[in-house]
């Protein structure tokens, strides 16, 4: 999954939950899914601007479409391309799935674009309309909307200039508890409105039901765009029918509302998960875990589904330190940390475990992926006692090949001030489409037990040395054959799939371990796992259909005792620098 792009907004269905249900995710690495990873969950246009100054998205040519800031000609191409496609934007957030804009983008245009024309209704206060001398008077010459507050529900009263989210969740609620409102003055007894800001929304409430679309005007009362020569022209007329058709169908109906978002409506269930104790025979332990989040940028991160799933995937499993690999952006790895500190998603706010203190670490580039370069980082709790000495990466010797495509990230941690370990990330090299690159894999994965023997020349005396990450091979593949004999084992087996896909959820490949060392081994608690479950999201693009999946890689862990430490090796030594040769 990585930056995306284009997609379209389906309409929800009961099996769009079911990731076995969706469209397929290709499963072979260096696929580019062409999907919109963040898009904006407001649903709600602000209809208070004028329109002299807006582009209407479904109705402006490429020319006019190229007039808004970092939209040029393939681009606007794509807008109208996808208008078609759907039959028309329902409201501009829509634009966001455009192939080409995304939320970054639709953010810097927010402001210049309306899928509706802006309505400020005429009519007398007797029958639901405001006096637009009234609004003049009060300095609202931006044209606005007239609400009902006796019979329109909290999206419509929003869109009054001065009504809040909260003050209009106030509104309905005193509504249901104490009748309807016999006139505006009674606003004053709503939580939260005095008789200034009434002053201000007065002009454009009503107590009576609105029952018939209202009436397209501008400040002065005219019709924009209708009177041409003293004549109203056909045109003009059909123009504010369809305009009007689209304030009915798209804005007053809640639940028109929901049918437009389907899935995005609804907060994302996850799976009933027990409590982590963080205790093994009465011993402390922690979790360590690796996940490589593909192509994670800030993008990325910033789609709430995405945020959602890994953060809620931290917490429920109990994990104390996570490895990341395939990072794309430096800065990507600190949302999480950000969410996970200072919730705002609803499932993570109102989670009643551990939720720890995180912090986070990213290193500098370690090669090159797609479009752009590769991080590597760790993710760790602090509320469990970790502290993160020193992290670096590993370096080619002078003069000598590049030993690894992506190079090594080391993390040197010390837990409950007793145990500590050297974690090793690593992200070989893919075999390729066709195995072509089997042979530059297998070199790598060999390469690993020299670097296990660099580690232990620079911090002399440290055994429990970790390596985690994507390694691209069975664990019993011959290439590990060196590493073996060096004491190691696996904690995934090669009959654990680690890969996830919407078409396969099962997996089908066991590429991404955890290999401790002989010494490690003794306080290695047997328990690990390959965390299936809660991957996906109904706010995650999959195809052209909702509930796609964070990453192609599930995250796996192992669960280690924290209250002992078997060797004397020192962790605090001034030179951390470990370079080795790379295979000719």
């Amino acid at each position: 999954m990585g930056a995306v792009n284009s997609c379209c907004i389906p309409r929800y269905r009961s099996s769009d939950t079911d990731i076995s249900n969706n469209t397929s995710t290709p499963k072979k690495k260096g696929h580019h899914r062409n999907l919109s990873a963040t898009f904006n969950l407001s649903v709600i246009d602000d209809f208070n601007k004028t329109q002299k100054y807006l582009v209407n998205i479904n109705t402006a040519t490429e020319e006019e479409l190229m007039t808004l800031p970092g939209i040029n000609r393939g681009i606007a191409k794509n807008i109208i391309d996808y208008r078609n496609h759907i039959g028309g934007f329902k409201c501009v957030e829509d634009l966001a799935l455009t192939s080409g804009i995304g939320a970054a983008k639709l953010a810097m245009i927010l402001d210049d674009i309306y899928v509706v024309p802006p309505a400020l209704p005429k009519s007398e206060s007797s029958n639901g309309v405001v006096d637009n001398s009234r609004a003049q008077e009060n300095g609202l010459d931006e044209p606005t909307i007239l609400a009902s507050v006796n019979s329109d529900n909290v999206f419509t009263l929003i869109k009054v200039k001065g009504i809040g989210m909260t003050l209009a969740k106030n509104i309905v609620a005193h509504r249901e508890k104490h009748g309807k409102f016999k006139n505006l003055e009674e606003l004053l007894k709503v939580k939260g409105i005095g008789p200034n800001n009434l002053e201000s929304f007065k002009p454009y409430l009503t107590v009576e039901a609105i029952t018939k679309p209202p009436t397209v005007t501008t400040s002065n009362g005219v019709k924009p765009n209708a009177v041409s020569n003293g004549k109203v022209s056909n045109g003009a007329q059909r123009k504010d029918k369809a305009d009007e058709d689209y304030i009915l169908r798209s804005t007053t109906s809640l639940e028109n509302l929901l049918e437009i978002l389907g899935p995005l409506a609804k907060v994302p269930a996850r799976p009933k998960v027990e409590d982590v104790t963080l205790k093994h025979n009465n011993r402390k332990v922690f979790r360590l875990a690796s996940w490589n989040l593909e192509k994670f940028s800030v993008e990325k991160a910033s789609n709430p589904g995405v945020k959602d799933v890994i953060c809620m995937t931290v917490l429920e499993n109990g994990i104390g330190i996570l490895a990341v690999q395939e990072v794309a952006d430096k800065k990507a790895l600190n949302e999480i940390c950000q969410e996970l500190n200072s919730p705002t998603l609803p499932n993570v706010k109102k989670w009643s475990g551990r939720r720890g203190q995180w912090a986070c670490v990213v290193s500098e580039a370690t090669g090159r992926m797609h479009q752009g370069s590769e991080f590597n980082g760790f993710l760790y709790d602090k509320s469990q006692g970790i502290e993160l000495v020193r992290s670096c990466l590993v370096e080619k010797e002078p003069g000598k090949s590049k030993p690894f495509t992506r190079l090594p990230f080391l993390g040197i941690f010390k837990v409950n001030g007793k145990f500590d370990c050297v974690v090793v990330s690593v992200h070989l090299k893919a075999t390729g489409l066709n195995n072509e690159d089997l042979d530059r894999t297998e070199k790598e994965a060999g390469t690993v037990s020299d670097l296990v023997d660099a580690i232990k020349k620079t911090l002399k005396g440290e055994n429990d040395i970790i390596m985690v990450g994507d390694f691209n091979l069975k664990p019993n593949a011959s290439a590990f054959k060196e590493l073996e004999n060096k004491g190691y084992i696996n904690c995934i087996p090669e009959d654990a799939y680690t890969n996830i896909s919407n078409n396969n959820p099962a997996g089908s490949k066991s590429y991404d371990n955890i290999w401790i060392s002989k010494e490690t081994q003794q306080v290695f608690t047997g328990f690990s796992n390959v965390i299936r479950e809660g991957l996906t999201s109904t706010w995650i693009p999959n195809g052209w259909t909702w509930g796609g999946v964070v990453s192609d890689h599930c995250p796996v862990y192992a669960q280690f005792y924290s209250n002992v430490d078997l060797d004397n090796g020192d962790i605090t030594a001034d030179q951390v620098k470990f370079s080795i040769s790379g295979n000719s």
